[in-house]
């Protein structure tokens, strides 16, 4: 819940008029402000950007297309006497931070969700060409409708607003291991902060503790995470993100997939339609009124015929069964099924379907029928089934063309079928005609059954895992991945085998190349020009150069980060450290005229020095300058001057001071020993 404002916070911000705070961090202080109707948290930061208001303002026009799930949308951004602020959607509740503080943390169903929750945020940010860099769990608020992170889109601002006002960037219970050693910054650090804030959600506190900065940033940089309660598959994703080295980390896109398991196998049953051991059973047909438009006279599409043949079979039985015959009703799938009677039952009894005394034939005419319209239909059924095996036997073969099988004539045959027409006489006597025939076509052979293939999909260009989904996906397998030099981005597939487009069986086992991308060629020894020539060559480009004294010869490479061997992505840098010839001149201003001394010489330098005449006795007797800047690459036995104060003198000339004397003083009572004036002195280099 909002705060009122406190005295010298500002009333309004842009259009935005600011009515309580929100919140105070590190960064800046979060106020609740309103356009129109509508609420807004407006975020205005400690210090200025300087130079990067342009970059800032790219940045926010980044974060304005981040998707909006999981998200706090950001919808304008400005600046206020040069500290800029950025607004971005109200969400109405608690950060995961004081809710577990609260609550206590999270676990089972409540904790996953969590997890899927800001890691679809973190790719979504990721998508939008943003690094978090200060993922924590102050940044995840719970809002109603799920987990929400905010303060995304502010990198370039708060480098500078860093910058200025000396302030850090991120928080060290949940930095990565390069935002701490200042190496590049990539998507990887908000995986190692993501894990992190999984941590302290599950546990209420961070996997490397919670305690003074400096003991925390060494437990991060050395020590191995507590996880705590995390176990199981959630634990072991997150003790992946917690790698130390950010190529083991798996991407935002990556992590999302991993815990929804895209890597897991679907079951066949769910992926085909219909599953192999259901079977497919057609829908109940809905009725259809007669084409007649009697009342109550509804028929079944699948036996609007059998059911027009029913009602002339049914005024048969009534010629030749009378009501006495037992009754008889339709199923829904066309088929006749007796309907049950009560013995003696003169077709008037309550229990027919009517209920009225009426018979089945009164109450639904055409769809009753009785025995001896059975056996005429089934006679009736038989007699065409005869006919239509002697028109295939006989007009087939005459329709197919000369390249047909042969139709071979046999010996006669008896076609039998188990109900026959028969003369009136013979009905019901329960024998079986036989029916004969001379033509049998000779069976011909199933078709060939062509094998179901499946395509290998193209995959060159894809990422790696992009690459083995894909293989999954078309009902392949994933092979082994060998790694070649290119100067591709390292895991881009190069080829497959078999090859993108070629058709293969079911399970066919997929082989990956991909590139291991470019790496860093042995740099040591050569010239500058020379190494610049070996990085681009190898897709690579030349960092920052640092001199170095040393023997070798100027401009010879000393060394090189990254190392040789190493492998980096197509046009990253390599800084290079070069030899510039001579001893290194030390620093010995404010030093002790002695002390300057010993130390010039002990580098190889001659010593020569001159007197300045100071009023502050704190310098008397000090070097107050040196002729050649500390640090520069000098050759061995150059004059190097110093520059000591000396006291004014009460002698006659107090304007010609001399500098103190080697010796000891002299004995009481002695003459005083001339002092020459103030001249330049030479000492030679010791031997």
């Amino acid at each position: 819940m909002p705060v009122p404002l406190k005295m010298g916070d500002p009333k309004r911000l842009g259009d935005y008029e600011l009515s309580g705070r929100l919140g105070e961090g590190g960064q800046g202080v979060v106020y609740l402000g309103t356009l129109g109707e509508e609420s807004f948290a407006v975020k205005l930061l400690h210090g200025p950007v300087g130079d990067e208001q342009a970059a800032f303002l790219r940045e926010v026009e980044l974060a304005k297309h981040v998707a909006r799930f999981c998200t706090a949308q950001v919808v304008d951004a400005g600046f206020d006497d040069g500290r800029p602020y950025i607004v971005s959607e109200y969400v109405d509740g608690p950060s995961l931070s004081r809710e577990v503080a609260l609550a206590g943390p999270r676990s089972g169903g409540a904790l996953e969700r969590l997890a899927v929750g800001t890691a679809t945020a973190l790719a979504a940010i990721h998508r939008a060409g943003i690094v978090h860099r200060d993922f924590k769990p102050q940044n995840v608020l719970l809002g109603p409708d799920g987990p929400r992170v905010i303060d995304f889109g502010l990198a370039k601002a708060l480098d500078a607003a860093a910058t200025v006002s000396g302030r850090g960037v991120g928080t060290p219970a949940y930095m990565a291991p390069e935002q701490i050693t200042a190496s590049a910054i990539t998507g990887a650090v908000d995986v190692f902060s993501w894990g992190a804030t999984m941590c302290f959600a599950a546990n209420a506190s961070a996997p490397f503790g919670q305690d003074s900065v400096a003991p925390v940033l060494h437990r991060i940089l050395t020590a191995e995470p507590e996880l705590g309660r995390l176990d199981g598959r959630l634990g072991a994703l997150v003790e992946h993100c917690l790698d130390k080295d950010p190529r083991n980390r798996p991407t935002s896109r990556e992590l999302l997939l991993a815990l929804l398991g895209a890597g897991d196998e679907i079951p066949a049953e769910v992926l085909r339609s219909p599953p192999p051991h259901i079977l497919r059973v057609d829908p109940y047909p809905l009725a259809e009124p007669e084409a007649t438009g009697a009342a109550e006279g509804y028929l079944l599409p699948e036996s609007r015929g059998r059911v027009s043949s029913g009602a002339s079979l049914a005024r048969a039985s009534r010629s030749a069964g009378g009501p006495g015959s037992p009754a008889v009703r339709s199923d829904p799938r066309g088929s006749v099924v007796p309907w049950p009677r009560v013995p003696g039952d003169d077709g008037g009894h309550p229990s027919w379907p009517g209920g009225d005394g009426r018979t089945p034939e009164a109450t639904h005419p055409g769809r009753w029928v009785g025995p001896a319209a059975n056996r005429a239909s089934l006679a009736v059924s038989g007699a065409l089934l005869v006919s239509a095996a002697v028109l295939v036997a006989v007009l087939v073969p005459a329709l197919q063309s000369s390249e047909a099988p042969p139709v071979s004539v046999a010996e006669p045959t008896r076609v039998t079928s188990s109900v026959a027409a028969s003369p009136p006489d013979q009905q019901g006597s329960g024998k079986i005609k036989d029916t004969p025939t001379s033509i049998k076509r000779q069976p011909s052979p199933p078709p060939p059954v062509a094998p179901v293939t499946y395509s290998v999909p193209s995959l060159v260009g894809m990422d790696r895992s992009a690459a083995v989904r894909a293989i999954k996906d078309a009902g392949l397998v994933a092979g082994s991945v060998s790694e070649r030099d290119s100067a591709r981005s390292p895991g881009e597939v190069l080829g497959s085998t078999p090859g993108g487009g070629t058709r293969v069986a079911r399970g066919t086992r997929v082989d990956l190349e991909v590139a291991a991308g470019p790496r860093v060629p042995a740099l040591a020894g050569l010239t500058r020009e020379a190494a610049s020539s070996a990085l681009a060559a190898a897709g690579l480009r030349t960092g920052k150069i640092t001199r170095s004294c040393s023997e070798l010869p100027s401009g010879q490479v000393i060394s090189s980060k990254p190392g040789a061997g190493a492998r980096l992505a197509p046009g990253r840098t390599v800084s290079l450290l070069v030899a510039q010839q001579g001893a290194r001149v030390p620093p010995v201003v404010g030093l002790s005229r002695a002390e300057a001394r010993g130390s010039l010489k002990a580098a190889g330098f001659a010593v020569r020095q001159k007197a300045q005449i100071v009023d502050d006795p704190d310098v008397v007797n000090s070097v107050l300058g040196q002729s050649v800047s500390p640090g520069t690459c000098a050759t061995p036995g150059r004059t190097v001057v110093i520059t000591v104060g000396v006291a004014g003198q009460s002698f006659p000339d107090p304007s010609e001071p001399t500098l103190p004397p080697d010796s000891a003083e002299p004995p009481a009572g002695a003459e005083p020993t001339p002092r020459p004036t103030p001249t330049d002195e030479e000492s030679p280099p010791e031997n």
